[in-house]
This record gives structure tokens, sequence and C-alpha cells, in this order.
């Protein structure tokens, strides 16, 4: 039996550049990783088949689940006759741009690689992640990440640090395709001239942090105008800056002590569903048995 634990992200950047013909959005974006997780156990079975168990029950647990395709996947490949047992302990909310699905995902490829000893090489397992999500190499390899094309060039940049962020999940969710879809040309190139990659490669964090900015918030905007008003609710209540990741629906803050983050985070409870404290962390996946 192994235990991983499986870590969302956030978008601290991220602009659409363009369209492929097959209707994939082409974008340039920043994403890291933060210490919010999920537990995932997973345990080989003598039945040859895949078992899904969710602690959140909108969750699907057939052939739907992220988990579940990326079993499938490396089953078919490496010719394992072998059944798993996968339970997956939520904390991270769905559809909500954190990337918790991938990342489960994610934390399937590396677990089966060590339960199942297949010496499946990095690249391969990056490979294999594809072909579940966009996001799920990112969520092998974690930390921070420039990602271009449709999310499969990544390129790793300075570990960005900052250790208090609050997370508001508001009571809707969006779905990815969802706000693809709805997408138009002004959505495109809103921040040709953003200099945060400058302030990443030179670790200015503060910087980093003031130049944070999403091109998708305008569309979720349309059909949910209360992003805005989380986004407001987060500066009002002292952080430096405040935005959506993802295709939403979560808005994440960044505060510059833990004090802030704290008298904001007793406010948000009162207001919002889910909220969250947490801060950066440089990994994407963690064994932790």
């Amino acid at each position: 039996m192994l235990k991983l634990y499986s870590y969302g992200k956030i978008n601290l950047f991220l602009d659409i550049e363009g369209t492929l013909k097959n209707g994939y959005h082409l974008i340039k974006t920043v994403m890291q990783s933060i210490d919010l997780h999920d537990e995932v156990i997973i345990e080989s079975i003598d039945k040859n088949k895949i078992v899904i168990e969710c602690s959140d029950s909108t969750i699907p647990v057939d052939e739907k689940n992220t988990c579940h395709k990326a079993a499938t996947i490396i089953k078919q490949m490496y010719n394992i006759n072998l059944g798993v047992n996968i339970k997956i302990n939520k904390k991270i909310p769905s559809e909500a741009g954190l990337a918790g699905g991938s990342s489960n995902s994610a934390a399937v490829i590396a677990g089966l690689n060590k339960l199942w000893k297949l010496n499946i090489s990095e690249n391969e397992m990056l490979k294999i992640g594809l072909k579940i999500g966009a996001d799920v190499p990112f969520c092998l390899l974690g930390g921070t990440y420039l990602a271009e094309g449709i999310g499969e060039k990544l390129t790793k940049l300075n570990n960005y640090k900052w250790e208090n962020i609050l997370i508001i999940k508001p009571d809707f969710s969006m779905s990815t395709a969802f706000v693809y879809n709805n997408l138009t040309t002004e959505n495109y190139n809103l921040y040709s001239n953003n200099n945060i990659l400058n302030y990443i490669s030179e670790n200015k964090f503060y910087e980093t942090s003031l130049s944070a900015s999403n091109a998708l918030e305008k569309a979720v905007e349309k059909f949910h105008p209360e992003i805005n008003d989380i986004k407001n609710f987060l500066i009002k209540n002292g952080a430096l800056c405040s935005k959506m990741t993802g295709s939403g629906s979560a808005i994440f803050g960044l505060f510059e002590c833990n004090e802030s983050l704290n008298n904001a985070y007793n406010k948000a409870i009162e207001i919002y569903p889910q909220v969250f404290k947490t801060k950066t962390s440089a990994v994407g996946i963690n064994f932790y048995v």
C-alpha cells in the first residue's frame, strides 16, 4: 500500500495567445503548486479491476474519474493483470481551477510506477499524464513552471515562495470546457507586456505577486460577476493581490503576513462555503509512506 499527497495549483499568470484548428487554445501560464492537497491511497488487489473510492460523493468513481483513466492507461501499456484500489480523500475543491483531479491522476501514475516496480522514466510518465489532461504533467513535477502550447510545453522557473495564501471557493463551479468555449478575441493577448517571468527569474517575489494576471477572469465574470466581488473582498481585507485561478471558480489572495491572512480568513468563513489557508509548495506529488 502507498499513500501519496497530491498538491493543488494556482495560476500566477494566464494569457490566451491563439487557437489551433482543432479548437484547442494556445496559452501562456505560470503554474504554481500549493500546499493544499488531497490524500491518495493506492493498494494492489487480487481481482483484475480498478476500484475508486472518494470522500467527495459528487466526484464520479467510474471511467470518468482521472485516476481510473491513469490506472487504465498504465495497465494497458505495461500489460498489468493486477487490480488496484484507489482511495481519494479530498480537500481540494473540484471544478475550481486548482487541478485537484489532475493532481490525483498524477499521484496514481507515480504511485503505480512505484507499487508495481515498472521503472517508468519521468519523461514517459509526463507523456502518460498528457493523455489524461494538459495539467497532469505539471502536477507530476510540481513547483513553479511556465506552461505554453496547450499546456504541455513546460519550462522550469525559479521556485516562487509565498507563505500566506487564502483561497475562496464560491458556491458555484466552472467547467474548463465551458469557459474556453465562451472566450472571444477580446480575451487574447491581454498581458503581452507583463514582466512576471523577469521578476521570477530575479526572485523578486513581491513584484511577482503584483504581476499576477488571468485572462479567463473576464469570460467567467460575464456569467458570475461575484468573481469580482470576491477579488474585491480579498483586497479590501489586506490581500496584496487577488486573482481567479485557472478557469475558476476559486479565487486566491496573496497576503504579506500571517496576521492579515488570519483576519481575512476569519471574515471569509462567515460568508463563503469553502475557504482555505495555504502556501506555495516546491513539489506536486509527495510519497507519505
